[in-house]
């Protein structure tokens, strides 16, 4: 699974749409779902999904005329979309509700994948707070939620861009509240327009006594660029790679590099 801001995805001039959806393209084929923030134009995850791809896209977030949306692709051979729903968000706790699918994976495990793109701004820390503190009540919605076919899955996990960091005091109030709560991985993943890595922002949340998430030394995924011709061409978040296992306490097989292992294209 890779989760990835798309940085206002299906915005900009025709040339750059079309750059960046070739880019993307090449970068999600290796995965078997991708979670994107930050869509502005909710017909452009169908457009950059690889074939054999399904999109499955949220309704439109936000408290104000500007909106975005979450979506996931996810691949046909691998995963079986079961559901999708938003967190329905009655008290208003966040600036741009979750949005999740229920899958099953090719061995009958069962998640719920959830896509979070906390609220950002002049607000500070606080609002940021709020947001993570609120995920227990969000784990909660999805693990009851009955499915279509009349059953719940209790595997969670929500990825996303935090806009902060995995060490953040809000993180560890979190795991008092639920315990067995893990947050990883905690690498710069956000990209300033000189091509710098600046702040660890891209995390996976989940509760390790259900579910597994192993991720890489560097989780990171560039598609083989250059740091800076990735920040021109595509967004100014890394994606960040996780594997997701149904068994508690798992890592992923030896054999299977996650993210890719690529030669660089850039010069």
């Amino acid at each position: 699974m890779l989760t990835q801001n798309g940085l206002r995805l299906g915005h900009g001039k025709p040339a750059y749409q079309l750059v960046k959806r070739d880019g993307f393209k090449a970068i999600f084929k290796d995965y078997d779902v991708v979670n994107l923030q930050e869509v502005m134009d909710p017909a452009e995850p169908a457009r950059l999904a690889p074939a054999g791809f399904t999109a499955s896209v949220s309704t439109a977030k936000g408290q104000s005329t500007y909106r975005e949306y979450y979506a996931m692709l996810t691949r046909d051979a691998a995963v079986r979309v079961l559901d999708s729903a938003d967190y329905p968000d009655e008290a208003g706790a966040f600036a741009r509700p979750p949005f999740g699918i229920a899958v099953e994976d090719k061995d009958k495990g069962r998640y719920w994948l959830v896509g979070i793109h906390a609220v950002f701004g002049s607000q500070g820390l606080a609002p940021r707070r709020l947001e993570v503190a609120a995920m227990a009540d969000v784990t909660e919605y999805y693990a009851r939620r009955i499915l279509r076919d009349g059953s719940m899955v209790q595997r969670v996990v929500i990825a996303g861009d935090w806009n902060l960091s995995a060490t953040d005091r809000a993180f560890a109030e979190l795991q008092q509240d639920m315990p067995g709560v893990s947050v990883a991985p905690n690498v710069k993943s956000s990209v300033n327009s000189r091509g710098e890595y600046v702040s660890p922002y891209d995390h996976f949340v989940w509760n390790r006594q259900l579910v597994s998430v192993d991720f890489a030394d560097d989780p990171r995924d560039i598609g083989g660029l250059m740091l800076d011709q990735y920040r021109q061409a595509l967004s100014d978040h890394a994606g960040i790679a996780g594997y997701v296992l149904a068994d508690a306490g798992k890592a992923r097989p030896r054999d299977v590099n996650c993210p890719p292992a690529r030669a660089d294209v850039g010069s």
